[in-house]
């Protein structure tokens, strides 16, 4: 009597044919009528072919991980021990497709199981897999099994792609800021911008905005995690519109640029494609197009292209290792200086956030013995200094102006015709009617790629506006945009295009003791900015 492990595997848990409790009904049957008892059950549902049986979310728990692959006799050790190897015999399918559709998937477990004195069967081929004979007659059938997966993927992706140059929508997960609605007219389904409910839509446009603004993709995360009920991740998003209860997912600095640089946000649609780059695998990101070779609009653009181009830009200004973290800067750095001639550094206090002298980063004291100064204390001084001197300035302040600029249409045109080119030259259209489709879509490229140059253009600007003098409590005015906004803000969050004028004159000795007289009574006594 034997150990037997059942393999039950199902691509889509629709199918009737081969269904889970057919499959262990008649591998049960089979170990019974052979005198052998069933030890465990591997059962992967939802779940295609081509996925080596090793790593498969439940045949893979009792095999050992290391199967096909080279590695030394310590690593499959390891990975056997690791398994459920040691506690079956047999391993047991339906047919030799449940165990996998790929010829070297199965010959790599038959080895495998060889080498470690298992044996493989199967209840409907009827095979002896310890005879010669068995083996040749399971790898004709395994090879017949991978030109049916082929086959069954050559017939989803022309599905999808008829589907895609439709502008209908699949399936699939749903690109943040849309949502899938029905279709008005006809079958299908398509995307629709997420303006209501969980509202993704309005919450990508905040976070382009905040981009564009100067804000990072750190400081936007965290907002977004403030209340994560009102601005959900992709994931949650969706798990909440089909009534199920979110997975409580956090907002991240890369996933928030990642929702903003894909372009499926302008309501078109991007597809990884596997290329060989000096033989090597490799995946990349393409663009799907229409007909003309222009980029597919499948949904309602979230953002115009400009905003897109600019989010963008910021993205890659703030990602430069030059930039730094600016997250949580002092607001007086090289500003404010210690009595002893070195710079005040912020940090945590038991209360609140002191200024204190930089010796103290070296491990050695302050030459003055100073001990530090409350944040608020020195930060308030500071500012009543500057709204003596520039309170009652004229303020300038840069507006940006976006330009025209028809260079990105123009390089998608001409690699749609370069695309096209390369097709034809790869004999795609070697027929004549295919001949004529190339003509006509290379005329309707090229006359579009001429009416694009002759477009006037007009480059991005930043223009200054003046903002009226302010009258009265000039103090008041300026104190609400050079405030930070909340108690220690990061410095992205302060206005960082406004500039004041005003004339080079000395600040009298007695308005700078007025306005520091709110430091003198403090424990350290020897800051100065």
């Amino acid at each position: 009597m034997a150990r037997v492990l059942g393999v039950v595997r199902l691509s889509r848990a629709s199918d009737e044919t081969t269904s889970p409790e057919r499959q262990r009904r008649s591998i049960q049957r089979w170990a019974d009528h052979e005198g052998h008892v069933v030890v465990g059950w591997a059962e992967d549902i939802d779940v295609s072919g081509g996925v080596e049986p090793w790593k498969r979310p439940e045949f893979g728990k009792w095999l050992p991980s290391t199967i096909g692959k080279e590695v030394s006799a310590i690593e499959h050790r390891i990975a056997l021990e690791e398994s459920r190897a040691d506690e079956f015999d047999i391993v047991c399918a339906l047919r030799i497709d449940r165990l996998s559709r790929r010829v070297l998937h199965v010959h790599a477990l038959l080895e495998w199981c060889q080498e470690n004195r298992k044996e493989v069967a199967t209840v409907e081929d009827g095979i002896d897999l310890n005879t010669q004979m068995g083996k040749l007659l399971l790898s004709l059938i395994a090879s017949f099994a991978e030109g049916e997966l082929e086959a069954i993927r050559v017939r989803a992706k022309s599905s999808y792609n008829h589907l895609v140059k439709e502008g209908r929508w699949r399936g699939g997960r749903t690109p943040y800021g849309y949502r899938q609605e029905k279709q008005e007219t006809g079958g299908g389904w398509k995307l629709v911008p997420d303006d209501y409910g969980t509202d993704t839509a309005g919450t990508l446009r905040e976070i382009v905005r905040r981009l564009i603004a100067g804000e990072s993709a750190n400081s936007i995360a965290q907002w977004l995690n403030r209340d994560a009920s009102k601005t959900p991740t992709s994931l949650d998003a969706q798990m909440i519109r089909t009534g199920r209860p979110p997975k409580g997912s956090r907002w991240t600095a890369a996933n928030t640029a990642k929702v903003v640089r894909s372009r499926c946000v302008l309501g078109q649609m991007e597809v990884s494609e596997e290329t060989t780059v000096g033989g090597k695998k490799a995946t990349r990101r393409s663009i799907v197009r229409d007909r003309d070779g222009l980029p597919l609009q499948r949904a309602e653009p979230l953002i115009t292209q400009e905003e897109w181009e600019l989010a963008n830009k910021k993205l890659d200004e703030n990602t430069s290792k030059r930039n730094g973290n600016r997250k949580g800067g002092s607001p007086l750095l090289r500003v404010a200086f210690c009595a002893c001639g070195e710079p005040a550094y912020l940090g945590p206090g038991r209360n609140w956030p002191h200024y204190r002298c930089a010796s103290r980063t070296t491990h050695r004291p302050c030459p003055t013995g100073s001990k530090g100064i409350a944040a608020h204390t020195l930060e308030n001084a500071a500012e009543r200094v500057f709204l003596l001197a520039a309170g009652d300035t004229e303020i300038l302040r840069k507006v940006f102006r976006p330009g025209v600029d028809y260079t990105r249409d123009i390089e998608e045109v001409s690699r749609a015709l370069a695309d096209l080119t390369e097709d034809r030259e790869a004999g795609l259209y070697s027929s004549e009617l295919g001949k004529r489709e190339y003509r006509e879509a290379y005329k309707r490229l090229d006359a579009r790629r001429e009416q694009l140059i002759a477009q006037p253009t007009r480059p991005d600007a930043w223009e200054e506006t003046r903002q009226e003098r302010p009258t009265g409590n000039g103090g008041a005015r300026c104190r609400a945009s050079t405030k930070r906004a909340g108690s220690y803000a990061p410095r992205e969050s302060r206005p960082s295009s406004t500039r004041s004028r005003f004339p080079r004159r000395p600040l009298r000795n007695s308005s700078l003791s007025t306005a520091m007289t709110g430091c003198r009574n403090t424990q350290s006594g020897g800051f100065r900015s």
